[in-house]
């Protein structure tokens, strides 16, 4: 049986994936390269592999941040044992021969198992997902590929490879044949670009040169979960056997959703622990905070003693952050129909933000409310506490700094879209990931950590849906859209909605 050997390829984030090897292999930034590794560490053209007399060759071509061969830097031409690590570009790179003696068929069978390995780990969704997608990546021999996911009714991506945070324009297809792959269970295989005339013809497939796709939808007993792309700018030596390959997707989809269900039951089980918790104590609790503030406002008022004013007062704002805790735990365990009345959203946000103003003064950050007249049927007290939330939040986000936290809203086809905009910190990735997650709290010394769940929680009982979009450095943005719901000719009425309304979007729950 003739050698074969593959190159095994790990980069500084502990990402592996392993390429077959022909008997020349150029490695390097640049498309034309056999093996592409995108990072600036490394030269467009970095290294050459070559296969003479069953012993490889490896030659470092004059790069920048060079190449290391057993802790020596690589100069001129070097015989490579298989198992000896090769060193990258300060290690951003660790590249190592590896020989292999396996029959096509124990490969085959070898890539399933492993697969299925994924089945027996108990790994949170995130930490599945990226396995998933390296384990696809490297069986498939390809360099780059992403894993979308259905939420909510669209497909989000979820994790990627190698590509930039904008995939459109980044990869081989459009995303429109990425949905239709999704949405007909069709899959697209391409092992050589240049055999399928029809592609080859598409300008973004010449730009940057395509040789291999494949983009498969994961099912789940015929019910489709998401979809999975990988590509390749070489063409696959060996490539997978596709029954075998689209066997390995299927476990993975297996593996994906039984994490996803695990985490649902996780919650489902946190929710009523929660909803436990709030009907026996917090309701005798909050009376106990009602007393407390009766006698302190008592006391207050009935002595002239400074000091003990001031004592009095700090007492007072104690009650008021138990009580409005209290109040974010009662909210988050109970499932609420909404009150709705008829809201004009302009005076109803300003009263919502008219208490906040001095305390942004304080910070140098402007309040700002903008947008058109807009009539809306909303329970006025339960999204006063969505409002008052963002917008603590954004004034968390920018302590010791500058700039304005704008909530504007435009009507769109049907429903009303909310935005509320800081230029403050940012939130990190892995951050944003959690941001809904019950008890989960970021950048604060205290509280529940149910803020931002409940906000969602009072969002999806109105029907809407919450998008929150942030990035370190670059500030934070929540967009929220709310259904139409109709409204009488009686309920069009400015002047009284915007009276009436007023008071109730200062009156804090």
């Amino acid at each position: 049986m003739a050698q074969r050997y593959q190159l095994l390829i790990r980069d500084r984030h502990g990402f592996e994936r392993s390429v077959p090897l022909a008997r020349s292999v150029t490695v390097g930034r640049q498309s034309l390269c056999d093996v592409v590794l995108s990072d600036n560490m490394i030269s467009r053209n970095h290294l050459r592999l070559e296969l003479q007399d069953d012993t490889w060759w490896v030659e470092d071509l004059k790069t920048t941040h060079g190449s290391f061969y057993m802790g020596q830097p690589l100069t001129g031409r070097q015989a490579w044992e298989p198992g000896t690590p090769l060193l990258l570009a300060d290690s951003a790179y660790t590249l190592t021969l590896v020989r292999t003696d396996h029959s096509s068929s124990e490969i085959h069978l070898q890539a399933i198992l492993d697969a299925a390995q994924l089945l027996a780990q108990e790994s949170d969704l995130e930490d599945m997902l990226e396995q998933s997608l390296d384990r696809l990546l490297s069986i498939s021999g390809t360099d780059r590929g992403f894993l979308m996911l259905l939420e909510d009714g669209e497909l989000a991506c979820r994790v990627q490879r190698n590509l930039g945070q904008e995939l459109e324009g980044q990869i081989q297809l459009s995303m429109s044949s990425v949905h239709k792959v999704f949405e007909t269970g069709d899959p697209i295989w391409i092992l050589n670009v240049a055999e399928d005339g029809q592609l080859l013809s598409q300008h973004s497939i010449q730009r940057l040169e395509l040789k291999t796709i494949l983009c498969l939808p994961l099912l789940l007993q015929g019910r489709r979960i998401g979809v999975v792309y990988l590509d390749s700018r070489r063409p696959i030596i060996e490539p997978p056997d596709r029954p075998t390959f689209e066997a390995i997707v299927s476990l993975c989809a297996i593996a994906i959703e039984r994490s996803r269900l695990s985490e649902e039951n996780l919650r489902s089980h946190v929710l009523a622990t929660v909803g436990q918790v709030a009907s026996s104590i917090v309701h005798d609790f909050k009376n106990g905070l009602f007393v407390l503030r009766g006698h302190a406002d008592l006391l207050e008022l009935s002595t002239e003693d400074t000091k003990v004013r001031h004592h009095c007062r700090k007492i007072l704002e104690c009650v008021d952050r138990l009580t409005h805790l209290s109040q974010d735990v009662l909210d988050f365990a109970k499932v609420r129909e909404p009150r709705r009345e008829t809201v004009d959203l302009r005076p109803f946000l300003e009263a919502v933000i008219e208490p906040l103003v001095p305390r942004a003064a304080e910070m140098g950050v402007t309040l700002q409310a903008e947008g058109p007249p807009c009539l809306i049927k909303l329970d006025p007290a339960r999204f006063t506490r969505v409002m008052e939330n963002l917008l603590a939040n954004a004034m968390d986000a920018t302590v010791g700094m500058t700039g304005e936290i704008l909530v504007n809203w435009i009507q769109t086809t049907g429903g009303v879209q909310i935005r509320v905009k800081d230029q403050g910190r940012g939130i990190p990735k892995r951050v944003v990931k959690r941001i809904f997650e019950p008890f989960f709290s970021y950048g604060k010394k205290r509280g529940t950590g149910l803020g931002m769940a409940t906000v969602k929680k009072i969002v999806e009982e109105h029907g809407g849906t919450l998008e929150f979009l942030s990035e370190e450095g670059q500030g934070t943005e929540v967009i929220i859209l709310l259904p139409d719901h109709p409204i009488t000719e009686d309920h069009r009425l400015p002047d009284e909605s915007t009276g009436e309304h007023r008071n109730l979007g200062a009156e804090r729950v």
